[in-house]
């Protein structure tokens, strides 16, 4: 293949390319500016809206260029996908990833150091592996591509710690020629992407942010009715497939088991606390059916190629206008109208607070962990697992990993190499200076994500600017907005409408009905075990899921008003507190799950959990975190 970086200039040529290899007749607004920086050699930074064709830039120049495309991505369902449709046209191309058995991955390396693939895709994660750094050195790489690469600014709104390795790895390979890209960066996280991968020179193509064909909304819901009613209207106007956003797993079963009793639609469900092969299920029935829902928390989302969703609901209000912008614009990626709706109660805001005060490790959680680490080390070395470390520390996988990066970061820990069953450290001595820098970092980003959530509050609150206006211009973007009606201001204008006076001391503040609500829900489902019924009856009685029914019994055991051989035999409680036993913690199921066969169920596990900590134990914060709120005390996990 003609090496293009001779003639970078050669629009037909590239577009030769663009037909012969990609099916497609033009480039896109902003993907030939991107492609000829590339060509040319000079490193871009590439910030257009999601669906606008990013991936298209590295897959074509990967073509275009000898050697091999280094693609680092977050995440591994799109890795797949793209590898899937880059094979379908003849191009040779994998992923190396933890979905993947160690004999597959080291086969993929090897081709890789022999030169038979021209995109590689890996995760961040995997730059953790001296081994593979190693192996990397042997490879000729012609282009590294960071997608997603917001991710690697502790301002963004979805930091991932392990993006700083970017960096350090580039100049192991000699700085081979960098794109960055991604849908959602203001000015100040743009700077700190390139600074963070250590670029000298950048090329910014930038091709607006504004969405023409979305309409955004906010509705005032100050109580549990009211935002029910708004959702109940959205679902009766709007005809297509929707995602509804919550901040909580728990919400995220609640809602959907409403729905389904109340609509006759395919209603799914996405958290965090799902195993991965549940959520690839909820993931592939939506993205099958024509007029799904899918009611998730941020977990969901990201990579998942789904053109034609009509409308995106949010709940409750999300910590940053990028996030929300991220999670909306996942409307109408066809280019056909779509509706964007947040749901404001000011309350609402109390769940984000929350995040931001609890989701950092506190200065006795980070003493904790580092000591926990030295006392296993021999000459300075440990090797430990992610569970072990879980289980003798007894912090939030947030927490873990957001303290594991700040030692990383003040040089008290070195992890040498990381895998999903080992993680490996050089430990040194963590000074008070040190502690008080982390101390300092962590006050830092709790004031940025307080500045970062009164700007959500002043977009859900205001009502006499145009609504898409207000977050383009947040991302820097000062040209107007062309589409009308582009949000409700322009709407109500246009019927002719006052614009309503919001007054936040007219809403009541944390309500007790919602509170009500659930446990009417958790009563009925005692009334009905407590008659007799087993769980799967009455699961199928209420039309709720099993895994609904189970945290309900869960409860009921807490509160000493269910015994637990109605939900689970003595036989499987005896294998489960053997399992308990084993794992010395009742913090995190998963490990307790390990040891187990596969018959019995979460819910079983969570059954005998909460009559082993007895009527004391009571709803902890974790029950309640969002699944991506997972830019946490200036790290992420």
């Amino acid at each position: 293949m003609r090496d293009l970086r001779a003639s970078p200039s050669d629009l037909s040529e590239l577009r030769r390319l663009l037909r012969e290899r990609f099916g497609i007749n033009d480039f896109r607004d902003g993907q030939r500016t991107a492609i000829e920086h590339l060509l040319a050699g000079r490193n871009t930074l590439v910030v257009m809206p999601t669906g606008s064709g990013k991936s298209l830039i590295y897959q074509f120049c990967a073509l275009a260029l000898p050697g091999t495309a280094l693609v680092i991505s977050p995440l591994i369902a799109l890795m797949k996908d793209q590898v899937d449709r880059l094979s379908a046209l003849g191009i040779p191309a994998t992923f190396i990833n933890s979905s993947i058995g160690a004999e597959e991955q080291q086969r993929r390396i090897e081709k890789m150091e022999s030169g038979q693939w021209r995109l590689v895709y890996i995760a961040p994660e995997r730059l953790r592996s001296a081994t593979f750094i190693n192996a990397l050195r042997r490879v000729r790489v012609s282009l590294l591509a960071v997608d997603e690469a917001h991710c690697i600014s502790q301002w963004g709104h979805d930091f991932r710690p392990d993006y700083l390795r970017i960096g350090a790895m580039r100049k192991a390979l000699n700085d081979p020629v960098t794109v960055a890209l991604t849908a959602t960066a203001t000015p100040e996280v743009q700077d700190d992407i390139i600074g963070q991968l250590g670029l000298p020179a950048v090329e910014r193509v930038i091709t607006g942010f504004a969405r023409p064909n979305l309409v955004f909304h906010v509705r005032f819901t100050p109580d549990l009715q009211s935002k029910y009613r708004a959702i109940r209207k959205v679902l009766g106007a709007v005809r297509g497939a929707g995602i509804i956003y919550v901040a909580t797993r728990r919400d995220a079963e609640e809602l959907a088991q409403t729905l389904e009793a109340e609509y006759r639609l395919p209603v799914c469900v996405y958290h965090g606390g799902m195993e991965r092969g549940q959520r690839a299920l909820a993931q592939d029935a939506f993205l099958a059916q024509e007029n799904a829902v899918m009611v998730a928390t941020n977990a969901f989302g990201m990579g998942v190629d789904r053109p034609d969703v009509r409308f995106v609901v949010h709940y409750h209000i999300p910590g940053t206008l990028e996030a929300y912008y991220q999670e909306a614009g996942r409307a109408g990626r066809d280019g056909k109208p779509a509706q964007c709706m947040l749901l404001y109660a000011p309350q609402d805001r109390n769940l984000q607070e929350w995040f931001i005060e609890n989701d950092a490790p506190s200065r006795s959680d980070l003493l904790r962990l580092h000591g926990v680490i030295a006392s296993r080390a021999a000459d300075g070395l440990v090797q430990l697992s992610p569970d072990e470390l879980y289980r003798v520390t007894r912090l939030s996988e947030v927490k873990l990993r957001v303290g594991l990066s700040h030692l990383e970061r003040v040089g008290a820990l070195e992890m040498t190499s990381g895998e999903a069953q080992a993680l490996c450290f050089a430990v040194r001595e963590l000074s008070e200076d040190a502690l008080s820098q982390i101390e300092a970092d962590i006050r830092r980003w709790r004031a940025h994500k307080r500045a970062q959530l009164d700007k959500v509050i002043a977009y859900a609150e205001t009502t006499t600017r145009c609504r898409q206006q207000m977050l383009i211009a947040h991302f820097g973007d000062t040209s107007e907005v062309r589409a009308w009606p582009c949000c409700d201001f322009h709407v109500r204008e246009a019927r002719g409408e006052a614009h309503p006076q919001f007054n936040v001391s007219a809403f009541p503040r944390p309500q007790a009905d919602k509170a009500q609500d659930k446990q009417h829900s958790v009563d009925v489902t005692a009334q009905l075990l407590n008659a007799g019924m087993s769980i799967r009856e009455v699961a199928a009685q209420r039309g709720l899921s099993l895994s609904t029914i189970y945290v309900h019994a869960a409860q009921l055991i807490t509160a000493g008003r269910l015994e637990l051989h109605r939900v689970v035999s003595a036989a499987t409680e005896a294998e489960i507190r053997r399992a308990i036993a084993q794992v010395g913690s009742t913090e995190r199921l998963a490990p307790i799950k390990a040891l187990l066969p596969d018959t019995i169920d979460y819910g079983e596990i969570r059954c005998v959990v909460a009559q082993v900590k007895g009527p004391a134990a009571g709803r902890t914060g974790t029950d309640e975190r969002a699944d991506g709120a997972q830019t946490k005390g200036g790290q992420t996990s």
